[in-house]
């Protein structure tokens, strides 16, 4: 097992190495520190750098928890482990999607479950003066429902004029599912048409306003990263339980396809944004869904 976690660590690095950038310590000076401007209900506003703003847009209505049940692992072999490492019976969560502007545009990460299914997105992004028309981009990070369940209304797309960017590999695993997520994620990208772009990770190029994408791969086969700027890491799904996982990234959620995988994967970017001091924004993480300083990464349970 240790031998396969430090391949898949190789491998991250690998990637990481053509599209996260230069890794060196910042040659500048100190790094300033990321503002909070303003919290509300759902939303939050997080000035990253002078050219970088993160709207942190909480898809549900109220402040939610998963059950530690969804961490037992294959055949419960964790149980023990997870009701000693969250004695009150479950963990706080959340679904987020994230909204930067950048450059006078503005880029969505994840569009979480559609109004049918109680999303808040629409209502949040209109709190902020937005609506789904405004958006320029919207940047998936893997195509599970409460990631792409708010690209459509019906059969009618949301976003009318955002040009939309997929992993390749992920949309590609959906294509062989039969599933209900397999079906949406199908429909969804064909009710884009051609201002869908499927990309590749060597494709350094692909993305607009110079986000970088980074395979994390393990909660889904084409689950992915983004790198905005030098200070922001979009992290989708890295976390299901953070106030638990935190304490032992070697628990998975029985959401993650290769627990293996995504372990190896989540130890490897919390540790690369703790080096970098980033701004961490992710769909499941409590509260506003942004850490602002990336925790340390534990030795695993034995």
């Amino acid at each position: 097992m240790k031998h396969s976690i430090l391949l898949m660590a190789a491998a991250l690095l690998s990637v990481c190495a053509t599209s996260c950038g230069n890794t060196s310590s910042n040659a500048g000076g100190e790094l300033p520190v990321p503002v909070v401007e303003s919290v509300a209900d759902g939303v939050a506003s997080v000035k990253v750098d002078s050219a970088t703003t993160l709207i942190t847009l909480r898809d549900n209505a109220l402040p939610a928890t998963q059950p530690n049940s969804l961490f037992y692992g294959l055949d419960n072999k964790d149980s023990a482990l997870v009701e000693q490492l969250s004695p009150s019976g479950s963990v706080p969560s959340s679904v987020h999607a994230f909204l930067v502007r950048k450059d006078n545009k503005l880029a969505l990460f994840d569009t979480g479950n559609g109004i049918a299914k109680g999303g808040m997105l629409l209502a949040r992004l209109d709190s902020v003066g937005f609506g789904p028309e405004n958006i320029d981009y919207v940047i998936l990070t893997h195509m599970h429902g409460d990631h792409i369940g708010g690209m459509l209304s019906g059969d009618s797309v949301v976003f009318t004029r955002a040009q939309v960017y997929i992993p390749q590999v992920e949309y590609e695993y959906w294509l062989t599912q039969s599933s209900a997520n397999g079906q949406l994620a199908v429909k969804t990208v064909e009710a884009y048409g051609d201002r869908v772009h499927l990309f590749s990770y060597t494709d350094t190029t692909a993305l607009p306003l110079g986000i970088r994408a980074m395979a994390a791969i393990g909660h889904t086969p084409g689950h992915t990263a983004y790198r905005v700027g030098e200070r922001l890491m979009i992290a989708g799904d890295l976390m299901h339980g953070y106030d638990l996982q935190r304490q032992n990234m070697d628990i998975s959620p029985r959401y993650d396809i290769n627990p293996e995988q995504a372990a190896a994967t989540r130890k490897f970017f919390f540790g690369f944004a703790a080096r970098k001091h980033m701004v961490i924004a992710g769909m499941h993480l409590p509260g506003n869904g942004v850490l602002m300083e990336a925790p340390s990464v534990p030795e695993s349970a034995e």
